[in-house]
């Protein structure tokens, strides 16, 4: 981590015990090295710091392109590792950012939906998360966050705002159409996207949140 990651890392961290007294299950997943892409839902402007500083290693960001251009923001979350990332597509140009940083065995924190989700219900996830990891195999981490899509509400019930961390795990390399790429995409991204939905913020991890990615590839 740069000094300044690392300060702000710390910072929000310490800001989000005090104000929300936020609870974080399954640290002990975590990979502290290798490559890595972690995949959450998404249901509040917090999430992104609110992850990042839950997660005891250095993280790149996916964030909307339209940040960058406000002033002093744009430069503060560039520094923070942020990647812009167009709303409704991926440029060749964001592939090959979310490559390097793959393959120098960082950890890309990817949101699926794209989008926050209303009223904190999950979305149909996009198919960038299949594009990346059609492009990188590497090991995907999913986590859930609970009662985000709230802040100032959360305030006054502390421990609301949970964030449950999943087992790692690997794609199912399964059988691919050259000729329709796009179901592909959509294939993993939705398989992605089940192992977030079935973590338990708060009450532990489910059983089928664990069950084998090969499992989940056949329903």
């Amino acid at each position: 981590m740069t000094p300044f990651y690392r300060f702000a890392h710390s910072l929000v961290r310490g800001v989000a015990r005090l104000l929300w007294g936020v609870r974080v299950t399954g640290l002990e997943h975590v990979p502290r090295e290798g490559a890595l892409l972690v995949a959450c839902n998404h249901i509040g402007t917090v999430d992104p710091p609110l992850i990042g500083s839950a997660l005891p290693r250095e993280v790149f960001f996916a964030a909307k392109r339209e940040l960058f251009g406000v002033p002093l923001l744009g430069r503060t979350i560039r520094a923070l590792n942020s990647i812009p990332v167009d709303r409704d597509s991926l440029s060749v140009k964001t592939l090959r950012e979310f490559d390097r940083v793959l393959e120098s065995q960082g950890a890309l924190l990817y949101f699926p939906e794209g989008t926050r989700g209303r009223q904190g219900r999950p979305r149909r996830p996009k198919i960038g998360v299949g594009m990346v990891l059609t492009r990188n195999p590497v090991p995907v981490l999913p986590v859930r966050v609970e009662g985000s899509d709230h802040p100032l509400r959360s305030l006054l019930r502390r421990g609301r705002v949970r964030v449950a961390i999943g087992r790692p795990f690997t794609l199912p390399k399964g059988d691919t159409n050259p000729e329709n790429r796009r179901e592909d995409y959509r294939r993993i991204a939705s398989v992605v996207m089940e192992h977030i939905t079935e973590l338990e913020p708060g009450r532990g991890i489910s059983d089928r949140g664990n069950g084998s990615p090969e499992a989940k590839a056949r329903r």
